[in-house]
């Protein structure tokens, strides 16, 4: 480098006067010696300046070859690679559908497609309860209850207070990192249609599920118009063939999932479609309803899959096809409310009302959590367990177990609760506090039991980008859908310990993206 710098001091206007005897600019020493030697130095001078230049260039540029080279020019950085994510949770799909649809006559042609094209598991261990919010906040966060914030469908309420209703609709409940807010942080593109527990959620095309107190769970009800990404709604209703009202809810879901999934391509879109689970509850699963519903959502996942290839992401998309929970067929129904009014644990007044209690039944259908007033009386825990104690585990009782608070915290259930109530095969847990203690049921299908219990596993298929197919898995977790969404996608996603990617059912160049799951430590 010091030669190189030698030789322009050599070649330079000052050392030029001493050949010429003038300022090689000034107008008296331009006779022909002089200007051929110019043009010769300026040639010299040149030269070496190029060559300083491509000396510094080789210090501090990439050699050919590395990552400069990795990405044609012409084309922009990351595009060669984008990938996109479409989760559809069909709420209460039961595993029996997509394993055996011939046993029961079921023509599902798109799920067949998905199952065989892509990977599966027999069923799904999801959380406790098996409920649909908890259970939708776990597939997006990789956490359980106990971690991530959404411990039932509804919020807990002073019995003695006029019930609001609430249930967990906005997304600042969530103490834990989600598929949606990992998306953002890499530059992704985010949409969710009608996934709980997001309103007000950092998703950029949402229409989120909420309805205002005393009004039904209508798709485009006012309160999801109100919280939607606003004009969305609009511009979806602008593209509609057929009037609105000739929509079922869940069309009009599909309806809008893909004039989203064809106009803006998301990265990551979040479906939830809620029709089946309300024909089991009324009808049961395995109901001649059901399976005839089930038939309408597997012609609504297909709109989806041509809504992709509209797109022109066919190739680059993975399909994640999930539910909630299973079901189990409802026959009786049992009130532990009452039993706690006639102990004295709860009071009513004439009307019906409670005015002052000790412990409350929190009811989640398949389960209920019994909470305490004051977590310190003990007096009231002993009532508890001597009311219960002659419906436990006997052939006819309706609860098969009392769940205690050691096993619920390994479970990550709801920290609160002193215990929980499951109950037998075909039994129900009412919440109410009047009445009689065991009566006949009014639905035919409930969840929320334990998710070890067969009959509540939930569904999962994965098709497309990145899917090993044929791969087949017994049983998996919930808790690890999120981590394997995320290693799809590439993005990094804080995860507790006990979640991790489902590599068994991703192709090697998926899986070995699973480290970008990173571990949480709450």
């Amino acid at each position: 480098m010091r030669r190189y710098i030698r030789l322009i001091a050599q070649c330079s206007p000052v050392r030029l006067i001493g050949i010429t005897g003038a300022h090689p600019y000034s107008r008296g020493g331009e006779d022909r010696h002089f200007l051929l030697n110019r043009r010769h130095l300026r040639w010299r001078f040149g030269s070496v300046v190029l060559l300083i230049l491509f000396f510094l260039a080789g210090q501090f540029l990439p050699p050919v070859g590395v990552a400069s080279a990795t990405i044609p020019p012409q084309q922009p950085a990351g595009a060669a690679r984008e990938r996109f994510v479409v989760m559809i949770s069909v709420d209460g799909l039961v595993p029996d559908y997509y394993l055996n649809p011939d046993r029961y006559g079921l023509k599902v042609p798109t799920l067949r497609r998905l199952r065989e094209s892509g990977a599966y598991a027999d069923g799904v261990i999801g959380v406790y309860p098996s409920v649909t919010y908890p259970s939708h906040t776990a597939m997006v966060t990789g956490a359980r209850p106990r971690d991530h914030g959404i411990y039932s469908n509804r919020i807990f309420e002073d019995p003695t207070e006029p019930p609001t209703g609430r249930w967990y609709w906005w997304a600042n409940a969530i103490q834990t990192d989600t598929l949606w807010k990992a998306a953002r942080r890499a530059g992704l593109k985010t949409a969710a249609i009608s996934w709980p527990v997001t309103v007000g959620a950092e998703i950029d095309y949402n229409i989120p599920e909420i309805t205002d107190p005393g009004t039904d769970f209508h798709a485009l009800n006012p309160a999801v118009r109100r919280e939607a990404t606003p004009g969305l709604i609009d511009e979806i209703l602008r593209t509609l063939p057929q009037p609105l009202s000739s929509y079922s809810q869940d069309d009009l879901r599909i309806e809008a999932a893909t004039f989203i999934l064809t106009r803006y391509k998301p990265n990551l879109m979040l479906l939830h479609l809620v029709e089946l689970d309300g024909v089991h509850h009324r009808f049961g699963p395995h109901s001649k309803e059901a399976y005839e519903e089930a038939e309408k959502q597997d012609g609504r996942i297909k709109r989806i899959l041509d809504a992709v290839n509209r797109a022109g992401i066919e190739d680059r998309t993975t399909i994640v096809l999930v539910s909630d929970h299973g079901f189990m067929p409802i026959e009786r129904e049992f009130h532990p409310g009452v039993l706690m009014v006639r102990g004295g644990l709860v009071t009513l007044n004439a009307e019906g009302r409670v005015t002052a209690w000790k412990a409350a039944v929190w009811s989640h259908g398949g389960s209920a959590a019994i909470l305490l007033r004051d977590n310190r009386d003990e007096a009231t825990v002993q009532a508890l367990r001597k009311i219960f104690a002659e419906y436990v585990g006997q052939p006819s009782s309706p609860l098969k177990q009392i769940v205690e608070r050691a096993e619920l915290e390994a479970l990550g259930a709801d920290p609160r609760a002193i215990f929980f109530l499951e109950p037998a095969d075909y039994w129900y847990i009412g919440g109410e506090y009047r009445g009689e203690v065991i009566r006949p049921a009014r639905n035919r299908g409930a969840h929320g039991q334990l998710p070890s219990r067969p009959v509540v596993r939930a569904s999962l298929i994965l098709a497309g980008a990145g899917i090993r197919r044929g791969a087949r898995v017994p049983v998996v977790n919930m808790t690890d859908i999120a981590p394997t969404v995320a290693a799809v996608l590439g993005i990094k996603l804080a995860v507790p310990p006990y979640s991790q990617p489902l590599t068994a059912l991703l192709e090697s160049s998926s899986s070995s993206t699973g480290r970008s799951a990173s571990r949480s430590h709450r």
